[in-house]
């Protein structure tokens, strides 16, 4: 599973894209109707930023920032990102070790690909090990006192 190319994901997300010098009331406006937790920011078809819900909480409500002000201000600059032919296991490291929990997935020209969100490795355990998942109790050291059922 670890192995598995990123580009033969199935689940995986769809860009969701703005332009430079979209405001951050277009971005979270694109944000609620993609329900997505990160957009990612283009410059023509090259990726330049990514921005964030949590960037968007940090950077802007938290500092009562002006929502007209531009994505740019705010978003992360030249992010990490990796190829399609790279792997799940590439991914996993990358927000394992960075803390991040969506990757960008961009084409050698700069173009988006997708977004490796850290839900897309959850489902992607729960489905390559879904007896191990699917049975594990709400709380892994909770023993029930009585068997239910018949």
């Amino acid at each position: 599973m670890l192995t598995d190319k990123i580009s033969t994901l199935a689940a995986l997300t769809d860009p969701v894209t703005v332009e430079m010098g979209t405001t951050v009331t277009d971005l979270i406006q694109k944000i609620r109707r993609h329900k997505v937790g990160c957009v990612l920011v283009t410059e023509g078809d090259r990726v330049v930023g990514i921005i964030t819900e949590r960037d968007i909480l940090l950077k802007v409500v938290a500092r009562d920032v002006p929502f007209t002000s531009p994505v740019e201000d705010f978003m992360t600059r030249n992010p990490v990102v990796l190829g399609p032919e790279k792997t799940v296991g590439d991914a996993v490291k990358i927000m394992n070790e960075m803390n991040f929990r969506h990757v960008p997935v961009v084409y050698a020209d700069g173009r988006a690909r997708g977004i490796v969100s850290i839900q897309d490795v959850i489902n992607l355990v729960a489905e390559s090990f879904p007896q191990h998942v699917l049975n594990l109790p709400p709380r892994p050291h909770q023993k029930m006192a009585n068997r239910d059922g018949g």
